[in-house]
């Protein structure tokens, strides 16, 4: 995982600065981000592992319990009933917790959640470094989603390639909306100066909203759009957005089908309500991994792995 951050640092960065804002986030954080580097990294140094143990006991109470479990099976309609018999003889060897069980209720419930706007550095020995914003908007289902969906692919090109890559030295940059989470963010790869560029982020708004967007613009980025949402899905994720998040495919093409109407005013309205609006400032994050030597003073807040 310390070489993933090494060869994928923007993805890491984009997901601290994320974590502060919606709760799917911070899950995502937790297991495959910066907090999970350092939980391994504290467990290599564990000398007794005793408390591990126990600790994988109380994991399994809730993993293997019929109150937490969902199962989804992808099969063709002949093994159908074969795979159903399957799944419940699974099923029939999992435990089912009692009323009282604490542990297995409390993961069943899920954790209280706040959203706090911060500030993170995560200082690592790289002779690089990686910036990430990230600003908490609408989900999947709202109307203004398709906006931000294009409105980030408008961005990458027109501004943020230029200015992060070519003005900045970075290897590269961009924006992008996760739809599903609701996130917008920025992003900088291999970055020699991700201060900087977290200005380029807000300036790219302001040029946005200053910029006569023409039409071959629009029609690229909604174009971009929608070689993402046409690339075909492999057997094992189809029917997984309904699952994981109850998206059917109708609401899936509904909301495809609205990308059409977007306009160059949609843009433009979609970025100050959500990116340029003062009230967006508490909904954003700020993250940025990189060389220990980096100067962050000011409102950074310090993050170290080991």
């Amino acid at each position: 995982m310390f070489n993933e951050v090494a060869d994928s640092g923007h993805a890491f960065a984009r997901r601290l600065a994320a974590s502060t804002l919606t709760p799917e986030m911070q899950a995502q954080e937790t297991l495959s981000g910066i907090s999970q580097v350092r939980f391994l990294s504290g467990l290599a140094r564990l000398q007794d592992l005793e408390p591990v143990v126990a600790k994988l006991r109380e994991v399994q109470d809730v993993v293997f319990s019929r109150l937490t479990l969902r199962a989804a099976v992808t099969t063709n309609a002949g093994s159908t009933d074969d795979n159903q018999r399957a799944l419940e003889q699974l099923v029939a060897q999992y435990p089912q917790p009692a009323a009282g069980n604490a542990t297995a209720a409390a993961a069943a419930q899920g954790a209280k959640f706040g959203v706090a706007s911060r500030h993170v550095f995560c200082p690592l020995p790289f002779a690089t470094n990686y910036a990430a914003q990230a600003t908490r908007t609408v989900p999947f289902t709202h109307p203004d989603s398709v906006k931000l969906q294009v409105l980030a692919k408008f961005l990458t090109p027109n501004y943020l390639h230029r200015e992060i890559r070519e003005r900045n030295g970075a290897y590269g940059g961009g924006a992008g909306y996760s739809a599903q989470q609701g996130v917008f963010s920025f992003f900088s790869y291999r970055d020699p100066s991700p201060l900087q560029t977290i200005g380029t982020f807000g300036r790219s708004v302001e040029w946005l909203l200053a910029h006569a967007i023409e039409d071959r613009e629009l029609r690229e980025a909604k174009l971009s759009v929608f070689g993402d949402l046409d690339t075909p899905l492999s057997v094992s994720d189809e029917g997984m957005a309904y699952f994981t998040a109850g998206i059917t495919d109708d609401v899936r093409q509904e909301r495809r089908d609205r990308f059409f109407a977007v306009t160059a005013h949609d843009l433009k309205d979609a970025a100050q309500r959500y990116l340029a609006a003062p009230e967006a400032a508490e909904l954003t994050a700020r993250a940025v991994i990189g060389e220990e030597g980096l100067d962050m003073s000011g409102d950074w807040e310090r993050v170290h792995i080991q």
